[in-house]
């Protein structure tokens, strides 16, 4: 029996990669619990709040398309968990927010960020669902005018004469007397 060779490569490969453990970092800083347990995730105080915003900032390139955080924990990735370690090491050494993150762009390009920064071609998916609600109000007004165009109203009824109005009385009154029972 021959195995195709696409199915080869998939069985070889995962002979060859040993399953990676989603694993979580603890922080080394000391203002954390002691007591708390190994490889526990924390963000509790101000770098815990910190870290929690950088990883939720940045895209995982594992392929997921999750940020940082949701990578590690649901997809048990072994990027994001090395990840979070750099940055953590980098908060716990002083490093500003924006420097931790620039260097993330600086290794990876801007696709590394979730929301990509406001400038360039990135510009156009930033105002096109402004654009595009504003057109479709324009084109929406200009079909519901025409179209009042095309119909137009009808026209009022004139005005009757007393004469006209005095005779149309004494016909209903007439047609009353006819149709209405004897009793």
């Amino acid at each position: 029996m021959k195995i195709p060779s696409t199915l080869a490569l998939a069985l070889a490969g995962g002979l060859v990669a040993a399953p990676v453990a989603a694993q979580s970092t603890g922080p080394t800083h000391p203002g954390f619990d002691p007591n708390a347990p190994m490889g526990a995730h924390y963000h509790e105080g101000e770098i815990g709040e910190k870290l929690m915003l950088l990883e939720t900032a940045l895209r995982c390139n594992c392929g997921c398309g999750l940020d940082v955080h949701s990578c590690q924990f649901q997809m048990q990735c072994g990027v994001s968990p090395t990840w979070t370690q750099r940055i953590r090491e980098a908060l716990e050494a002083g490093e500003s927010m924006e420097a931790i993150q620039a260097s993330f762009v600086a290794d990876f390009g801007p696709a590394v960020l979730m929301a990509p920064p406001p400038e360039g071609f990135n510009l156009l998916g930033y105002l096109m669902p402004a654009i595009a609600i504003v057109t479709a109000g324009m084109l929406i007004g200009l079909v519901v005018r025409n179209s009042a165009e095309r119909h137009p109203r009808p026209a009022g009824a004139a005005s009757v004469s007393r004469d006209d109005e005095e005779r149309l009385r004494e016909e209903l009154r007439r047609l009353e007397e006819q149709e209405s029972p004897d009793w």
